[in-house]
């Protein structure tokens, strides 16, 4: 570890001095660094279903403020005629958003005392090989019960959209199953799998979740393979590189798909990705990379609101927290007034901004600041480290008595790792999956005599 935190801060110093970063920004760029490649160290050896919560924060609160602050300041003319621009000072920002983010990190690595569990992924792999060796057609009745959903969704009510939201995911949670049980069929099953999530992305337009849930598929899949230090580094920069232009053929994508008339067009995709791939110094031109750097740029929201509170908004002193929690377990029929995830309630409350047709949210981060300030945001985000961390490290206990518990951590937690949603998705997210996974167990226990 020493030689990457060495690495890290010589990478920093140079960037530094080849460029006219301040110390703030330079060790922004020391932190993304370090946690990368920290991540993949500690990918497969650990369990880091959390690591992407901190890579994902270092890049997107951290890091691409930097670029913006550099490549894309008021005076270019693309950030301009947008307004996406940082609208504060680089020190003001980053005196926030580096130790906030820094606090998360804390938090979520805290040792919790008499919570204190099995890091090791080697334990709790051998233990699930062993629960499902006579089990191998499981993971099957998981994948077929999501496939049924995705059928039937389109003839259900309004009202149980979630339901059959929650039910499709089933079909990843098979694959696991699947994964680590001795189905003679696994390698078909699994590839099937995977072009299922992508058929799902083209069909929808919707890149964000196949993102998350592949990235979360693959730190549950490597679990304790021994896999070497730079094929996991060619391996995420590849990663990297086709998330990068996957969104920049996003937009594209969506505008004919979603014209009414063409539906998902695999081959469309296709030659958008082609173009892309074989036209490489079109691509890396700052106005084609204008867009993608934006999406990626959560830094744009947690300035913006830093900006617009307290100066034309009064900061929410935990409000918008005790809502949201609130509002996790009371349904709308007895609260209707009760705030809408998505990030709509904090736009309108810190923004004076009514967003419909579209998703924006000022996130975590951006909300420990409006309630809080520069200070007591910091100290909520160690809280909201601990709260994770909290939530894991129970998880894993219980997977002492249930060992397949374990496969269940991408579902539960697919909008967990997002750094780009408020309180309230989150904990709506997290509620909603585990009463969900309760459930599911009850009903395959005493409906189909099958123990998940």
């Amino acid at each position: 570890m020493r030689y990457i935190a060495g690495f890290s801060i010589l990478s920093g110093f140079l960037i530094g001095f080849l460029t006219n970063c301040t110390y703030w920004e330079g060790f922004a760029v020391i932190m993304f660094i370090y946690f990368l490649l920290e991540f993949l160290y500690r990918l497969g050896n650990k369990i880091v279903v959390f690591d992407l919560i901190i890579v994902s924060a270092v890049l997107t609160w951290v890091l691409m403020p930097v670029i913006f602050y550099h490549v894309y300041p008021k005076t270019n003319s693309m950030a301009r005629i947008w307004v996406r621009y940082m609208p504060i000072g680089s020190d003001e920002y980053f005196q926030f958003a580096i130790p906030s983010t820094l606090m998360m990190i804390f938090g979520l690595r805290l040792p919790l005392g008499r919570m204190k569990v099995n890091r090791n992924p080697q334990t709790y792999l051998q233990n699930v090989m062993t629960e499902l060796r006579s089990k191998p057609n499981t993971g099957m009745a998981l994948i077929g019960m999501g496939l049924a959903s995705t059928l039937v969704k389109s003839f259900a009510p309004a009202s149980l959209e979630q339901v059959f939201y929650l039910m499709e995911h089933l079909t990843y949670v098979g694959f696991f199953y699947v994964l680590y049980s001795p189905n003679k069929y696994k390698r078909s099953i699994v590839s099937g799998i995977l072009v299922l999530l992508v058929g799902q992305a083209l069909a929808t337009g919707m890149f964000g979740e196949m993102v998350y849930m592949m990235a979360l598929m693959a730190t549950l899949a490597i679990f304790g393979r021994k896999i070497s230090y730079q094929t996991k580094l060619i391996f995420t920069i590849c990663g990297f590189l086709g998330v990068i232009i996957v969104q920049s053929v996003k937009s594209d994508y969506r505008a004919k798909s979603w014209s009414g008339t063409n539906g998902a067009d695999p081959v469309y995709f296709a030659e958008l990705l082609t173009d892309k791939v074989t036209s490489p110094s079109a691509f890396i031109e700052s106005n084609k990379l204008f867009f993608v750097a934006v999406r990626f740029n959560q830094g744009w929201l947690i300035a913006n609101t830093m900006k617009k509170v307290p100066e034309k908004f009064p900061f929410a002193n935990g409000e918008t927290i005790w809502q949201s929690v609130a509002a996790s377990f009371v349904p709308r029929f007895l609260w209707p007034g009760k705030p809408e995830s998505g990030g709509k309630a904090n736009l309108k409350r810190f923004w004076g901004y009514e967003i419909r047709g579209y998703s924006m949210n000022i996130g975590p981060a951006g909300e420990a600041y409006a309630n809080f300030g520069v200070i007591g945001g910091i100290i909520y985000m160690f809280f909201y480290g601990v709260f994770f961390n909290l939530l894991l490290s129970i998880i894993l206990k219980l997977t002492e008595k249930r060992a397949t518990l374990i496969l269940w951590l991408p579902f539960l937690f697919i909008y967990a790792i997002s750094v780009e949603t408020d309180l309230l998705t989150t904990m709506n997210s997290l509620l909603k999956a585990m009463l969900f996974t309760w459930i599911v167990f009850k009903v395959f226990k005493i409906g189909f005599r099958i123990d998940l």
